[in-house]
């Protein structure tokens, strides 16, 4: 995650200009109304990087690159159901292995849905739990598509979708380097739970398109093997 997984290819388009479609994007989607104009994020100064990336890629917080929302709890009075129903309600301890475990999942029916209907997840999305266990990562399967997510987590849209490589940033957000600024962010409060803005001001860095995807294939070799 620090550009030495994978050889540098001088032919891949740098992540500047993966940034420069990620902000005409945001702006477009704030033009159409379908996204609302957010404060701006702290530049990253020099003493916040802890180490030096090729200069192909670029030191990005979180926030810059996707539009990240929280969950909603399951309204007061209502319950839950072990059996399938209407969607499923996905909560941290679901949360296994980057994906969700399916053998404890319960369901919301029809009316809780209607409910709280604006807080659901989809499989181009990712997850983040910010409460309980702080830091499980992971993607939603296909068959759970549009069931709805716990307020103990956050769910990463990315901009520039067909672009980015979801599975990429699952590892980047699942590694130490990404955990020990969230351990410094949790140490000044005293129930330990991961706010929104500390979620969108997590430093990351962006490696082109093409290395992404390079970075995947050999992270999936390792573990083949």
């Amino acid at each position: 995650m620090r550009g030495k997984l994978v050889k540098q290819d001088p032919n891949d388009e740098p992540a500047s200009v993966l940034l420069e479609k990620i902000k005409a994007e945001k702006q477009e989607l704030i033009k159409e109304k379908k996204i609302k104009k957010t404060k701006s994020l702290p530049p990253i100064m020099d003493g916040e990087k802890p180490f030096d990336i090729p200069d192909s890629w670029e030191w990005v917080r979180l926030g810059e690159i996707c539009e990240i929302k929280g969950g909603k709890r399951v309204p007061k009075g209502r319950k839950l159901e072990d059996q399938v129903s209407y969607k499923p309600y996905i909560r941290v301890a679901d949360m296994q292995d980057q994906s969700v475990n399916t053998d404890t999942l319960k369901y919301a029916s029809k009316d809780i849905f209607n409910e709280i209907s604006r807080y659901t997840i989809f499989s181009k999305d990712v997850y983040f739990s910010i409460a309980g266990t702080i830091g499980k990562v992971g993607s939603i399967p296909k068959k759970l598509d549009g069931g709805l997510l716990t307020e103990n987590a956050a769910k990463l849209e990315f901009f520039a979708a067909q672009e980015m490589n979801t599975k990429f940033f699952i590892e980047m957000l699942s590694s130490d380097f990404i955990k020990e600024q969230h351990k410094e962010m949790l140490s000044k409060v005293a129930q330990p739970k991961l706010a929104l803005i500390k979620l969108r001001k997590t430093i990351i860095p962006l490696p082109p398109v093409s290395e992404q995807k390079r970075v995947v294939g050999k992270i999936l070799q390792i573990f083949s093997q």
